[in-house]
């Protein structure tokens, strides 16, 4: 099934406060292969099957743009890696596509996607990007209202989206 895609405009939204991050340490990509393990690491916990590995990084990170290493944040408790997200900047439109978003499962339930997500939002609006979109699954309930609330809203392409979406409402109560 087609992924659900949500949109997002600067012109909707107020610059979030700087997250509380609390125990964890939210910081940008290094570029370096130990974070490559990580993010495989978050990924391979969040999405499940066996082919994010730190080899097929730099092919999943720049399908939709080229990775910039202070968008792509990571986020780590005492050194074990918890959740990940990018900001892929298309300059020419002043669009950003916001990448491969994980938390694994033992660090979801805490608030990281709130966090990530407010996070993400300063990063667009820090670096001069107008609008933004994401593509999710429609079971991705949780994620889906945590970007709901970081001011994200459905992109209804035809009427099946309009039911999807209506599915999705029912289920959060919206």
């Amino acid at each position: 099934m087609e992924q659900l895609v949500m949109r997002w405009r600067a012109d909707d939204a107020t610059m979030p406060d700087e997250p509380d991050w609390g125990e964890f340490v939210c910081r940008t990509y290094s570029g370096a292969d130990e974070d490559k393990e990580k993010w495989a690491l978050i990924i391979k916990e969040s999405f499940g099957g066996d082919d994010w590995t730190k080899e097929s990084f730099d092919g999943c990170m720049n399908d939709h743009g080229k990775l910039e290493n202070d968008m792509m944040f990571i986020i780590e408790k005492n050194g074990d890696p918890a959740a990940t997200l990018a900001v892929i900047p298309h300059w020419d439109v002043k669009e950003g596509y916001i990448h491969m978003v994980g938390c694994r499962p033992k660090y979801q339930g805490v608030g990281l996607g709130t966090r990530l997500n407010a996070a993400a939002v300063r990063c667009l609006l820090e670096n001069g990007l107008e609008t933004a979109y994401l593509t999710t699954d429609d079971f991705r309930i949780p994620a889906i209202k945590s970007y709901l609330r970081a001011g994200f809203y459905p992109d209804i392409k035809d009427e099946s989206h309009r039911e999807r979406w209506d599915k999705i409402y029912g289920i959060i109560g919206k």
